[in-house]
This record gives structure tokens, sequence and C-alpha cells, in this order.
């Protein structure tokens, strides 16, 4: 699932589409993380998005997690 997240980036084409999509499959990822790593889901979504600075997707997926307030 971590490797997903490092590599995943939005689809090219129907852009609102596309994001609607994109921020759902955040959420999941989000949810993923939360479940494995409770407390420390922050911290290991920041070592995702260090290793992956290119990846959209991972910085979501840090948001969506530090909305949730963890």
């Amino acid at each position: 699932m971590l490797d997903v997240i490092a590599r995943s980036e939005p689809a090219r084409g129907s852009g609102q589409a596309d994001l609607g999509r994109l921020q759902a499959d955040a959420a999941k990822a989000a949810n993923v993380l939360i479940e494995f790593y409770g407390d420390a889901a922050l911290e290991r979504a920041k070592l995702i998005e260090r290793r992956s600075p290119h990846s959209h997707f991972a910085r979501m997926v840090t948001a969506e997690i530090g909305r949730r307030g963890r």
C-alpha cells in the first residue's frame, strides 16, 4: 500500500472527475494508514511524502490524515 501511495499520480484527462476520484482514493489510503499505524499514521504519511516529493497523491494523503487529527 505504501508503494502505491508513493507512486500514484493523477490520471490525465477530465480534471474535475479525476480530482474527485483522487480525493476519494486519498481518503481510503489515509484510512489504511490510520488502521495500521494508529497515532503514528501522520508520521508515516510524512515519511512517504519525503520519499516521493513529486507525488501530489502522497501530499493529499498526508493532508487528509492531518485533517483527522492524527
